[in-house]
Order: structure tokens, then C-alpha cells, then sequence
């Protein structure tokens, strides 16, 4: 048996490691998440962080006569805007035997470290995906089966208008646990569906919920409207926005062409791109990113998009350009994309308001606490959590712009890696 581990001596190391390891990963990985600033607002309790707008414009231009009066203006309105708390978490949890069977605290602290660091970038790899969510927290739509369930995926079906049909089971997780939605994450059906195992397109659960219907949403368990939202938020023309109608205030909504399923073509960019400089004027467009999936890189590809087509000294026709660019605008690939969505966005436009930087819930003091066990008495466990509260936010959704239903026929998609 090796030399007992104080629980007390360990915290401290703990709480370094998060501070100079762990969440600088959490904030400096090349994802989408990371690619926001952060935004700044007075938190109003209940509602959230205040964005001052000024959505309705100026009115009472007029002409007059020599000696004429002018046209009653319009009263200034302030239509605040209001930025919610969302949450991303996950807990660790040690059994007694282990700390009292260590061989000492440098060998302990390495275990801890580990159970951490990979907790961290469970954390990394579902804030990116929900990245393309709106922050209902889903990860998969059902389409058929009873316990092999059959999930919407871009290589047997049509991309729908709606999120989450083109990725079949990729962004699923075995032993994680998801809540069953309707459609329209009006009705809970079962909660806590543990996942056996997977394939690309479909996945195994102990045992069929009730009244399966085509459509039906798997959400990661109690998560449904509590996380932060993204992309498909913000980039939207339809309900409301930050407490704010989108029919009342038209500034609200953004570009957005539905493909239909036909393939991505340049002239998709740039009718975009034209409505967009349309609202938010040239200077904003310059400064546009596509966020896109590897069958939309694909498909532009397949155009020649990649290929250098004159230079000064070139002699050949060839293949040399790694990535694709329109004009002033980047390509950013994101494998978590859905397959057939395109997001053009102004990175400056997006903020990101946090309430409490990743890091460890120590708010008792304590990086690591006795599990409280039944009826709270206490138990042989001890336990640690990891998580932020934080949620995204903007004062200009209308610069940015959406194509979204684009073919994914025979391209390079996820669910096709290993498709099965």
C-alpha cells in the first residue's frame, strides 16, 4: 500500500494546473468557439448582459419653405438587447481507495492531471460543436429503428432546413447520456438514453422510448436551452433575438439563401456576399470569414477554386493553392460544421460575455469535495467539477450570412470517413 495522499496538499496543485494548463488550452485551441472576442455589458439579474441598441432609426427628415416648421421627429427609443447566462460543465469524480493506495503525491498529482486534461478537452470538443447549434444542446436527429437507432446523415439523406440532419451519430458519444426531444423540443419523451455504441450513421441504446417519431432530437442530458448559442443564432432571419422580434426590427435578421440541396457554386458566394454588402455596407465585407465543412471545401474544389489559374511567372496550371478565397473573404475549415451549411460571418461582430472563466467550481474553497452520498451523509468518493459560464452575443447580426442546404452528394463528409 503506498503512503496516504492528503486530499488538502493535492488542491493546491490542482488549481495551478487549471490556471497555467488547462485553460489556456480551453481558450486558445484553433476552434470557432475561440475565434470571438470578448464583449462587455452591464448584467442586469434575471435578464442578463445589457446591449444598448438602436434599432429603431431616426425619423422626421423633411423639406421646408422659407419660414416653415419642421416634421414632429420621432422619440428616441432604447430597444436593449439581453445577453443570457449559458453553461458548459463536466464533473470528475476519485474513489478513496485511490488516493489511499497512491504511491505518493507526485504520482497522484499526474493521475489527477490526467482525469483532467482529458475531462478539458471533452469540455474543447463540445463547445465546438456547439458551435453549430442554437442552444437547445442537440446532437443528433432521429430518423428510424427501435434500439439501433438510424440518425439523419448527409450520405442517406436530404439535408432538412432544420440543424443536426447531415452528421448522422459523429457527434454522439458512447456512455454519454442524452434526453429524447420531439422535433421541436416542445415534449420530453425519455431522459438520460445512455449510448452503448455507434457507427457513423447510427447508434445502440439499451432500450427503445416511447412513441419514436421521424424527426425526434437527441439532446446531451439536461442541457436543453441552457447552453451557449451559436452560429445558428445569431445568423438567422426568423423568431426572436435577444429578447427582440425579428419581425418588428428587420436589422435583426441575417443573409441567408437556402440552397435547396443544389451543390455550392462561386456565384452562391458572391449573391451572398452582394446582399450582404447590401446591408452592411463594403467596409464589413471585407472583413468576412467562411466557416465551412470539409464537403464544402470539397466541393469547391471540385470547381477548381484551389487551382492557380494566371500569375506573373507562372508557366503551369496547377494545383499549388491550399485554401479557398473570394475576393476579401477566408475560408475556415471546421470539421464540426454541418456538411451542408456555410457560414460567413465578421468575426467583430460576435462577442463572447463570460461570467466565470473556465476553471474549477471552488466557490467553497475547495478544488475537490467528499461526494455527499445518500441522504448526504458522506461517502468513501470525492469529487471535482471543471466548467464556464459564458454565452455569445451581438449588436450587428445583419452583417453576417448564411447558405445553408448545399448539396453534399458523393463529397468528402464526416459520416462518409468510415461509413457504416
Amino acid at each position: 500500500m503506498g503512503i496516504q495522499v492528503n486530499l488538502a496538499t493535492i488542491a493546491p496543485a490542482i488549481k495551478q494546473l487549471v490556471a497555467e494548463g488547462i485553460r489556456p488550452q480551453f481558450e486558445q485551441v484553433p476552434t470557432t468557439y475561440n475565434m470571438f472576442g470578448r464583449g462587455k455589458g452591464e448584467f442586469i439579474n434575471g435578464k442578463g448582459w445589457r446591449i444598448g441598441s438602436e434599432l429603431r432609426p431616426a425619423v422626421g427628415v423633411s423639406g421646408i419653405a422659407e419660414g416653415g416648421s419642421f416634421n414632429q421627429p420621432g422619440a428616441e427609443t432604447l430597444d436593449d438587447m439581453y445577453v443570457h447566462r449559458a453553461n458548459m460543465s463536466i464533473a470528475w469524480e476519485i474513489t478513496g481507495s485511490v488516493w489511499r493506495n497512491a504511491e505518493n503525491e507526485s504520482v497522484m498529482m499526474n493521475g489527477v492531471k490526467d482525469v483532467i486534461q482529458r475531462r478539458n478537452k471533452a469540455l474543447i470538443k463540445e463547445a465546438n460543436r456547439q458551435m453549430f447549434d442554437s442552444g437547445e444542446g442537440a446532437r443528433a436527429t432521429y430518423k428510424s429503428g427501435t434500439t439501433t437507432i438510424l440518425c439523419y446523415n448527409a450520405i442517406d439523406h436530404t439535408p432538412l432546413a432544420g440543424l443536426h440532419t447531415t452528421k448522422g451519430a459523429r457527434h454522439l458519444q458512447v456512455d454519454e447520456r442524452y434526453d429524447i426531444y420531439d422535433s421541436t423540443f416542445a415534449t420530453l419523451k425519455a431522459s438520460g438514453v445512455r449510448i452503448s455504441s455507434k457507427s457513423n450513421k447510427s447508434a445502440v441504446i439499451p432500450a427503445a422510448w416511447g412513441s419514436q417519431t421521424d424527426g425526434d432530437k437527441l439532446v446531451l442530458s439536461n442541457s436543453l436551452f441552457k447552453m451557449p448559442r451559436g452560429l445558428p443564432y445569431h445568423i438567422n432571419n426568423s423568431g426572436n433575438y435577444q429578447l427582440q422580434s425579428r419581425t418588428t426590427y428587420p436589422d435583426l435578421n441575417a443573409v441567408v439563401k437556402d440552397n435547396n440541396s443544389a451543390n455550392l457554386t462561386v456565384a452562391d458566394f458572391t449573391f451572398t456576399k452582394n446582399l450582404l454588402i447590401s446591408r452592411a455596407g463594403t467596409g464589413m465585407a471585407k472583413t468576412v470569414i467562411a466557416i465551412m465543412s470539409l464537403a464544402q471545401d470539397n466541393q469547391l474544389r471540385n470547381l477548381g477554386m484551389n487551382f492557380k489559374r494566371w500569375d506573373g511567372d507562372a508557366k503551369v496550371f496547377d494545383q499549388s493553392f491550399d485554401k479557398f478565397q473570394h475576393g476579401d473573404t477566408v475560408e475556415q475549415i471546421d470539421p464540426d460544421c454541418g456538411e451542408s451549411d456555410v457560414w460567413l460571418t465578421v468575426k467583430d461582430s460576435i462577442k463572447r460575455y463570460v461570467e466565470k472563466e473556465l476553471d474549477t467550481y471552488n466557490e467553497d474553497g475547495n478544488e475537490m469535495r467528499m461526494r455527499s452520498g445518500v441522504a448526504g451523509y458522506g461517502s468513501d468518493s470525492f469529487t471535482g467539477a471543471l466548467g464556464t459560464w459564458q454565452n455569445f452575443g451581438s449588436e450587428t447580426p445583419y452583417v453576417n450570412a448564411l447558405i445553408k442546404r448545399c448539396g453534399v452528394i458523393g463529397l468528402s463528409t464526416q459520416v462518409a470517413d468510415n461509413a457504416a
